[in-house]
């Protein structure tokens, strides 16, 4: 699989627009709000956006956020003209470097809908196993690091 050099950058004022026009996968499109909408819902639930650049290229992006020392990722998208590069994957294991030294952060955790399989092919290919305390509709999934 082809790994593109890539980077996650904190949306804030100056870079915040160049995300807006990124769209997941038609078939994910159910399962994961607009990036507008959750640069709504980053300013007011308190997570933190950030841009997937790609040599200098907006070309995805995700949020997590901090509860009680468990960190949540919230979204990934990927811009569906970059689908299947290692772009998803590269920019969460960068996350996950960030979220390890964050000294909150006792776990880092992950939610999708039981029904979106890509998702949870993703979370897993990524090091997440599921909970057994699963909610009715979503899988909750949690980062088990590698040896």
């Amino acid at each position: 699989m082809y790994q593109p050099y890539c980077r996650i950058v904190p949306l804030d004022r100056y870079n915040w627009e160049q995300c807006i026009h990124i769209e997941a996968l038609p078939e994910q499109r159910n399962y994961i709000p607009s990036v507008l909408f959750s640069l709504a819902q980053a300013k007011f639930e308190n997570l933190h956006p950030f841009g997937i650049q790609v040599e200098g290229e907006m070309v995805g992006f995700m949020m997590y956020g901090e509860f009680s020392g468990i960190c949540w990722i919230n979204r990934v998208i990927v811009d569906a003209k970059h689908h299947r590069k290692g772009i998803g994957r590269a920019a969460v294991q960068q996350l996950i470097e960030r979220l390890r030294t964050n000294i909150h952060c006792k776990e880092i955790r992950a939610s999708f809908s039981k029904e979106n399989h890509i998702a949870r092919e993703f979370f897993q290919a990524a090091g997440f196993t599921p909970l057994s305390d699963a909610l009715p509709d979503e899988e909750v999934v949690v980062y088990e690091e590698r040896v």
